[in-house]
């Protein structure tokens, strides 16, 4: 319930930022590619996934903006040849992007998750085994990127985000991820 109210309190906080009377707040959805896997001791194998949300930017100066997101993301690994862990999340990513030369931006910020579920699918002789784990129910990292605002109201960019919490308790597995996306201002 906790988590729900949560989602719900930064969704309107994201639309309610982004409708500022000057002109200089917008809102939009964004979808893209997830290459994630897991920094850990063992070697561990990425996982392919999607992103989908909502974000909301508010331009403070001509050079500089923060926005906040709402995105659901696939993430997760494969530990060798024939198992393959599925972790779904809700991240909230508060990124401040510089626009060193417009269209081109740089942006960096911190990144709340909470798992919403986790499935580990095992290619076995004769289908497909499928249990349900536990990891840690929140996450937190750091991303950074760089994209291009395109005119009228089209990004795209790359974002690399760094779990500086362990996915799992008592383990030194933090979760990583790449995404390239595409954001439409609405």
């Amino acid at each position: 319930m906790k988590v729900k109210v949560l989602v719900l309190a930064l969704f309107v906080g994201v639309f309610a930022f982004a409708q500022d009377d000057e002109g200089k707040s917008f809102f939009g959805i964004k979808a893209g590619y997830n290459l994630s896997s897991l920094r850990a001791d063992d070697n561990v194998d990425n996982r392919n996934g999607f992103h989908i949300g909502v974000y909301g930017e508010h331009e403070i100066t001509d050079h500089f903006s923060f926005q906040p997101e709402i995105v659901y993301s696939q993430l997760g690994f494969k530990d060798g040849a024939s198992k393959t862990v599925k972790m779904d999340y809700i991240q909230v990513p508060l990124m401040f992007k510089g626009y060193i030369a417009k269209p081109l931006y740089v942006e960096v910020g911190p990144q709340f998750g909470v798992n919403i579920n986790k499935k580990e699918e095992t290619d076995l002789i004769f289908g497909t085994s499928t249990q349900t784990s536990a990891p840690n129910t929140f996450d937190f990292g750091v991303n950074g990127g760089i994209g291009l605002a395109i005119n009228p109201g089209v990004t795209v960019g790359v974002r690399y985000y760094h779990g500086l919490t362990s996915a799992y308790e008592d383990t030194d597995a933090f979760n990583t991820l790449y995404q390239v996306f595409v954001g439409i201002n609405l």
